[in-house]
């Protein structure tokens, strides 16, 4: 009877054996998909982010882009704005000293005018001394 418990045993073994397999490849099998599903929900939401962080950096990039030509379009034009006055500035000193020069001009001219007048007041009181004095010695 002992060979038979034996025989029983070892079927009973080997039943249990194959159960143990088959349990295992199920449960490797089912591991297997879980894997793969969380894998690529997982890769699919890394590639998400990645869009979303790549979409952040461009709108980042438009932004600062737009504030640089926003500066810049303020910048030109106060440079423009202070070209303008500048160049103003540069007309009114002109016009000044033309007008200085102008004033100077005329006041020289006063100046030649009475010292020529002087000139002549001078040279007509010596001609007439002149003349006087010689009419005595003619006389």
């Amino acid at each position: 009877m002992s060979t038979i418990n034996d025989v029983q045993a070892q079927k009973y073994a080997e039943a249990e054996a194959k159960r143990y397999n088959s349990e295992l490849k199920e449960m490797r099998a089912t591991n297997n998909r879980v894997y793969e599903t969380e894998a690529k929900s997982k890769e699919a939401e890394i590639k998400r982010m990645r869009d979303d962080y790549e979409t952040k950096i461009a709108n980042l990039k438009n932004e600062q882009e737009q504030k640089l030509v926003e500066i810049r379009d303020r910048q030109a034009k106060s440079v423009e704005e202070e070209n303008s006055r500048l160049q103003q500035e540069v007309e009114n000193l002109k016009r000044s000293h033309q007008d200085q020069v102008a004033e100077i001009k005329v006041s020289q001219q006063n100046e030649i005018k009475d010292m020529v007048d002087s000139h002549k007041k001078t040279l007509e009181n010596a001609k007439q001394k002149f003349v006087k004095e010689k009419s005595k010695y003619e006389a």
